[in-house]
């Protein structure tokens, strides 16, 4: 461990004398990101958000621009008007209706976060014209998990389709964030809301997502209510499933946005100092005394983003080793709470 940490802080020095090189690996990560997270959104959707089998009409709806492209391909295909392939659609429509959200992007969020964005967006757009050529998607549709048989035709178990796209649409989503870009569509929406009111992405998502849902039920039931009224219903439920998973998961792994309440009980009136010398945040010291001892004690109160926890703590207690430290998580912060830009 302490080879490990000789190693990472030399690594540090290093970088924080070549700014250029750190630079170029973050915007290396970016892109990495961006390329891994488009490949697991297109996967997700080709392999089981779309039908998997001709003689299936089911569809999970994802919402975001997904979602929204579902939305007008359903309305083409009851108006007779067009009807193309799920990924086809999907791949023309990811893009043309991202590119006013791109524009939103580059002036409120950052040009690098809506460059990296657009690359995500190119590249969620050609892999969902490039694995269903890769031959993959048979095997996996077919597997005994996915499909059941009746007769000769070949069926899916929605729900395990639910379940599997919200882990690969959720992966990819905060995979994205992760690299300081996003998947593109509602993402960007729900990502400038959530750094305007420092507080988690998933909830911004689940109420723009719902509408996109409930729309996609309502049209079928228009459609043709007593064809389709059942149907509708069943969508609205399963892709409800695939929408709080997916929540679950970008919330669970995107720290970002996450503060937690740090409390300090300390003797040392200089830990303090060496807090907010360290980390870009206040903090607040009251005097107090020690109720078994009589004695002086301080309490130090700091709030700072959850990646952030585990070095303040490594920090305060090697400032202090005695110090007693209480963890909070919260649920909302209002005020001047600094978050690193992320240009």
């Amino acid at each position: 461990m302490k080879k490990f940490e000789r190693l990472k802080k030399k690594y540090n020095n290093f970088m924080y004398d070549h700014y250029h090189l750190k630079r170029a690996l973050h915007e290396t990560n970016g892109v990495i990101c961006g390329l891994v997270a488009a490949f697991l959104y297109a996967f997700g959707f080709i392999c089981f958000v779309s039908p998997v089998f001709d003689n299936e009409s089911f569809n999970i709806v994802t919402g975001g621009v997904s979602g929204l492209t579902q939305n007008l391909a359903l309305i083409l295909k009851v108006s007779g008007i067009i009807d193309l392939k799920p990924s086809e659609i999907q791949s023309i429509g990811y893009t043309c209706f991202n590119i006013p959200l791109l524009i939103f992007a580059f002036f409120k969020i950052g040009k690098r976060f809506s460059i990296q964005t657009a690359i995500n967006i190119l590249s969620s757009s050609f892999f969902l014209f490039l694995i269903p050529k890769l031959g993959i998607v048979e095997s996996i549709v077919e597997s005994p998990v996915m499909s059941y048989v009746i007769g000769t035709q070949h069926y899916s178990f929605v729900v395990v389709r639910a379940l599997f796209a919200a882990i690969c649409t959720g992966l990819a989503s905060a995979i994205a964030f992760k690299g300081d870009l996003s998947c593109g569509g509602i993402d960007i929406i729900t990502y400038y809301f959530s750094m305007r009111k420092s507080t988690s992405v998933g909830k911004y998502s689940i109420i723009l997502n719902s509408l996109i849902i409930f729309a996609y039920s309502l049209i079928l039931v228009i459609a043709d209510f007593k064809g389709n009224f059942g149907l509708a219903v069943i969508s609205l439920l399963v892709s409800a499933v695939y929408l709080f998973i997916t929540s679950f998961i970008i919330d669970m792994i995107h720290l970002r946005n996450k503060k937690i309440q740090i409390e300090f009980i300390t003797k040392s009136s200089s830990l303090g100092g060496v807090l907010i010398a360290n980390f870009p945040h206040g903090a607040t010291m009251l005097k107090a005394e020690g109720v078994y001892t009589s004695e002086p004690r301080f309490v130090i109160r700091m709030v700072v983003s959850s990646f952030e926890t585990q070095k303040v703590i490594t920090l305060a207690r090697k400032a202090d080793p005695h110090v007693f430290i209480t963890v909070t998580s919260l649920v909302q912060v209002y005020g001047n709470f600094f978050i690193k830009p992320i240009g």
